[in-house]
């Protein structure tokens, strides 16, 4: 009876075994066939990226969002469209350190379609991060084909889910005003996509130079596009073919065209004298590797990376982990298996245009998260690649899985947590002042952000801050913090110490429209206080000068017209808000300013 028993048991237990194995067959046929259907996965992909950054659609608008959003709605029209900013040879070239028509283009359909909503914003950049996403799968699937990788519908699907929830995006899409490296991504990938494209019908290649000129247009990382198109030429084998030839001599053009145009940007580069050559490799070393480090492990993220990496160790250890890198690409070269060469290439070139940020300190902050955008690319590729082939060739088919998705567990909640400090001015420039104990810039920022949100007290300290010994504070720090403290006395309506304070930023800089603004608006006040006529005189002396360095400054003239119908000019009143509304006002100032005409033009 017990032998009988044994057997039925195992037999139970052999058919249980073919019944499970059965099902995990099934289960793996099931997702088999979603990864091998592309749109399926694109809409899959879509979703994922559009759910992981949900979260910011209840942010504010911060930092550069306010000044040239948010407070600048008004210009922020199709009317103020030109055509001559998407060719520049039209017109007078470009002037300033950044050309990116496409980034205003979008702010403009944004508020056309939104008003000056944060929510609006936000969902723009949202989609544009998920698009941005759907692209790269299919451009890895194309990369993959090039190399005749093997499995590679699950090296293009892990690695998309890897770069939809890179916490190193956070920046990039919480941050509106960060908004050109999502448009500069999605050109790029479009213009690599009909590059490979392109071997097989010439043709294509006429979309590849049309949105390669549409990155430059998002932003100048997009200069690195031909030396990551060469490249993979040259991995792959291509580079001696007839029809590369014909393609080399149009990115040339283009790119020559580019800086011819940005002389500001060739004048920065040509000043760097030689005698600083080994410095400024020492910068490009230490930046490479800091941005190596921020893909490898994104989990302590810092939107106001302050100073650079510097000391003699980390500049050696720099050296040391890219010539490992450099050997680890030659000898997939030699291999013949390229990919792994073509995804450091990728990485290395892609991050050469912002590794001379830091270089030429042209950007408030030397380094920055959102620059790894484009880069990261690469390394969401390299890790998906990696992944897949590790489980393929250690038979750790489903151990590989389980670690892919539990990675993406862990970028999706340091994504969602990331999203919280973009919240609103007041959480982002907290968080960031912390980060940077001694650097002037952020506690300028915090305390900037209180004196909005009321909190005046809390906020002399922070704005006093720049003022401490110790402190890494320029000039230009010490001036705003000046001219804020003056706006947070004249909160407080301490009007004696906000003129102190206003003088104070005059006195260190004799240009600084707004502090001549602010004392015409003290004075403006005294006037109303005293009934004193003579205060309006001060007030008008004052905002004249702020004209007479910014003749655009609609607050300024609309301030003037205050002061003028105070003292029964109303002619001038009327011309002033005449030329505050030309300059520009938000509708608020804009209504009051068509008020002052309606009583001049009565009168």
């Amino acid at each position: 009876m017990s032998k009988r028993k044994k057997e039925h048991r195992e037999t139970k237990k052999k058919n249980q075994n073919v019944a499970d194995s059965a099902r995990f067959e099934k289960k793996g046929v099931r997702i088999t066939s979603f990864i091998g259907n592309k749109g399926l996965v694109a809409l899959f992909l879509f979703l994922l990226s559009f759910g992981a950054f949900a979260y910011s659609l209840k942010s504010d608008f911060v930092w550069d969002d306010i000044s040239r959003i948010k407070e600048s709605s008004y210009r922020l029209n199709i009317s103020n469209i030109n055509y001559k900013s998407l060719l520049p040879w039209l017109g007078k070239g470009i002037i300033g350190k950044h050309y990116r028509p496409l980034l205003h283009i979008s702010w403009i359909v944004d508020n056309e379609t939104w008003g000056v909503t944060p929510f609006g914003f936000h969902l723009s950049n949202i989609i544009f991060h998920s698009i941005s996403t759907v692209l790269f799968y299919f451009m890895v699937l194309l990369i993959l084909r090039e190399f005749n990788v093997q499995r590679r519908e699950s090296i293009a699907f892990i690695s998309s889910i890897f770069f939809a929830l890179h916490p190193i995006h956070v920046e990039s899409v919480s941050f509106v005003a960060a908004r050109a490296d999502l448009l500069c991504s999605i050109f790029f990938f479009l213009a690599f996509i009909f590059n490979i494209l392109s071997y097989r019908r010439l043709w294509f290649f006429i979309l590849t130079i049309f949105f390669f000129y549409l990155s430059l247009l998002s932003k100048e990382v997009a200069v690195a596009f031909p030396l990551v198109a060469i490249g993979f030429d040259l991995i792959n084998g291509r580079f001696k073919s007839r029809g590369s030839f014909l393609r080399y001599p149009f990115y040339g053009l283009l790119i020559f065209g580019y800086f011819f145009f940005r002389s500001t940007l060739l004048e920065s580069i040509i000043k760097l004298d030689l005698v600083y050559v080994g410095g400024v490799l020492k910068v490009l070393f230490s930046s490479y590797f800091f941005y190596l480090e921020k893909l490898v492990f994104p989990f302590n993220l810092n939107p106001f990376i302050s100073t650079r990496p510097s000391g003699s160790y980390y500049f050696l250890f720099s050296v040391l982990i890219i010539f490992i890198l450099c050997v680890v690409a030659f000898v997939s070269i030699k291999k013949r298996e390229g990919i792994t060469a073509f995804g450091i290439y990728w990485i290395f070139s892609t991050l050469g245009p912002h590794s001379l940020v830091a270089v030429l300190s042209v950007a408030i902050t030397p380094l920055a998260e959102r620059f790894l955008y484009i880069p990261s690319a690469g390394f969401c590729l390299l890790l998906g690649y990696f992944l897949v082939e590790a489980g393929e060739r250690l038979n750790f088919k489903k151990l590989a899985w389980a670690l892919g998705f539990i990675l993406s567990l862990t970028y999706l909640f340091f994504t969602i947590k990331g999203q919280g400090v973009w919240k609103d001015n007041l959480t982002l420039w907290e968080y960031a002042s912390k980060r940077s104990p001694i650097n002037a810039t952020p506690h300028v920022n915090y305390g900037t952000s209180l004196l909005q949100a009321g909190k005046t007290d809390e906020a002399i300290g922070e704005l006093l801050f720049a003022f401490k010994p110790g402190v890494r504070s320029g000039k230009k720090q010490r001036i705003y913090a000046s001219n804020n403290l003056g706006l947070v006395y004249l909160d407080k309506k301490d009007y004696e110490t906000a003129e102190k304070w206003f003088n104070k930023t005059i006195s260190d800089d004799p240009r600084f429209d707004t502090a001549y603004y602010h004392l015409g608006v003290v004075y403006i006040i005294k006037g109303q206080n005293g009934n004193d006529a003579s205060y309006y005189r001060k007030a008008e002396e004052y905002l004249k000068q702020a004209v007479k360095i910014r003749r655009s400054y609609g607050r300024a003239h609309l301030a003037l017209a205050n002061v003028y119908m105070e003292l029964g000019e109303r002619e001038k009143a009327r011309d002033e808000a005449k030329m505050a509304l030309q300059s520009g006002l938000i509708e608020s100032l804009a209504n009051h300013a068509r008020n002052i005409l309606r009583k001049t033009e009565n009168q």
